[in-house]
């Protein structure tokens, strides 16, 4: 009896990892919940990328609502968003640009061809302001408090759809 059981133990064990495997693949990783959301956004010290001899740190975000953006030059879906942020900066939404293991250079050109959208911009160009945030990759886009607490992240190109039903309604929460 219990050589049949130990026959069929492999053939369970495969089954419940092969459960787990599916379970996993059906989540959307732009839902998927940041471990920070809840949390004040990380202390850091950063160079400022339009002011070389300018470093910012937390002191220097915004003390109502924001919203912080994760891009880079060399990011076709943050060029695909960047139209939509220069619109919510002309609704006066202040946003933070953090650029992501970026060249400056590329950073800054982008920004003098396509607008600056961003109330101010954290030169990350090795990616270490966005290691604590828990960054997968560029775009991503959070919703910051009043006090530096992240409320809301998304993994991914924003559009409008994504920007009508998710972030505003998230943000507009914190403005009212």
């Amino acid at each position: 009896m219990k050589r049949k059981v130990f026959l069929f133990l492999p053939l369970i064990v495969l089954l419940v990892i092969c459960i787990f495997l599916i379970m996993g693949l059906k989540q959307d990783p732009k839902k998927i919940a940041s471990a920070l959301i809840g949390k004040p956004v990380p202390e850091f010290f950063q160079a400022d990328l339009l002011d070389n001899n300018r470093i910012i740190s937390n002191k220097h975000l915004p003390k109502q609502p924001y919203l912080l953006n994760v891009w880079g030059s060399w990011c076709y879906y943050c060029q695909q968003e960047h139209p939509l942020l220069m619109e919510l900066a002309e609704q006066r939404i202040p946003i933070v640009g953090l650029n992501y293991r970026d060249k400056k250079q590329g950073a800054l050109e982008m920004l003098t061809k396509k607008g600056n959208p961003f109330a101010l911009v954290i030169d990350d160009s090795r990616g270490e302001l966005a290691m604590k945030l828990g960054v997968d990759g560029a775009p991503e886009t959070y919703v910051i408090d009043e006090n530096g607490v992240i409320r809301y992240r998304y993994s991914g190109a924003v559009d409008k759809t994504i920007l009508q039903k998710e972030i505003l309604p998230e943000f507009n929460k914190l403005r009212n």
